[in-house]
């Protein structure tokens, strides 16, 4: 394998292990990851991050369904979101770290690289367009 696309290769693989199919899941994804202990509605998220708010919802609920992020019963109309808590990832036979937790963690060692930006907006750009 070259060298110089291991990286990118790695960071295909954890998008993927998260299921991370467009970049309006993987901005929600950071700000419940940099926002874990505040519980805010779609509506609000999609206000900080600049998305439609029925993007955000579609962006939560597949969240959700990778066990993510966890909604609060709705109230009054509203549902809250928080990250959940992932179990530490057990190490691999590499040395490295594997599944959910693994991929979460690496990612988000990486979260303000512009480099990583740029390899997401080239990889999930084509899934936030409508058809």
């Amino acid at each position: 394998m070259d060298p110089e696309n291991a990286p990118d290769h790695q960071v295909e693989g954890w998008l993927k292990t998260l299921g991370i199919e467009s970049l309006c899941q993987w901005d929600v994804l950071v700000f419940q990851y940099r926002h874990q202990y505040s519980l805010v509605s779609a509506e609000h998220i999609a206000l900080f991050l600049g998305y439609a708010t029925a993007d955000v919802v579609a962006a939560l609920d597949s969240l959700a369904s990778s066990g993510l992020v966890e909604g609060s019963r709705v109230s009054q109309g509203v549902r809250l979101y928080q990250l959940t808590a992932l179990p530490p990832a057990p190490p691999s036979e590499e040395g490295g770290k594997r599944g959910l937790g693994g991929a979460l963690e690496r990612l988000m060692t990486l979260v303000d690289s512009r480099t990583l930006r740029v390899l997401q907006a080239r990889r999930l750009r084509g899934s936030d367009r409508p058809e």
